[in-house]
């Protein structure tokens, strides 16, 4: 048998039960709270993706601006070496002043026929394998592989499985250039 008391207090429990029930007040700030990180987190690797588009767009710039530059004869083997043909690159890729030294690296490589060119990837067991690039400059009519690969450090685990090529999560940007130099 209910008492006065028991029945007092399970009205009371089911109005207190009714209004919160009834009170929307916090539901867009809980909805907010669910969808922020979500959100936060695409905007992120938007942001993230846009930026490795720049850069790959910049270095293909770069390495063609500074690829120009061999291919008509003004950069010879003679007068420049593979730091000053790289400084060349990152002169052309100014928003990345900073760092474009240290994350650059070059392939120069002089062929005698376009079928003989080797497009193998430095990239081996996730490491780089700095043993293999070279700077060969050919002289006029000679045929020309530029290569330039600038290591990225990638933020947003979202991107890396898709663009990274190093062990350490970094992605490889790489902008290549073959051509048959001029006649100088």
């Amino acid at each position: 048998m209910l008492t006065m008391r028991s029945l007092s207090l399970s009205r009371a429990f089911q109005a207190l039960r009714r209004r919160w029930r009834d009170d929307r007040r916090g539901a867009a700030a809980i909805e907010f709270a669910l969808v922020a990180g979500p959100l936060i987190f695409m905007i992120m690797c938007c942001i993230e993706l846009a930026l490795v588009i720049l850069l790959s767009v910049t270095l293909d710039n770069a390495t063609d601006i500074a690829a120009r530059q061999i291919r008509t004869g003004t950069t010879t083997a003679a007068n420049s070496t593979a730091t000053d043909f790289r400084q060349l690159i990152c002169n052309n890729m100014t928003w990345l002043a900073g760092s474009c030294m240290a994350s650059l690296q070059v392939d120069v490589r002089t062929y005698s026929n376009f079928s003989l060119v080797d497009t193998t990837s430095p990239i081996l067991n996730g490491k780089m394998q700095g043993s293999v690039f070279a700077y060969q400059i050919g002289a006029g009519s000679t045929i020309q592989l530029v290569r330039a690969y600038y290591e990225w450090p990638l933020f947003t685990p979202f991107l890396k499985p898709g663009l990274a090529s190093l062990a350490n999560g970094d992605a490889v940007i790489t902008a290549t250039a073959v051509f048959r130099n001029e006649p100088f």
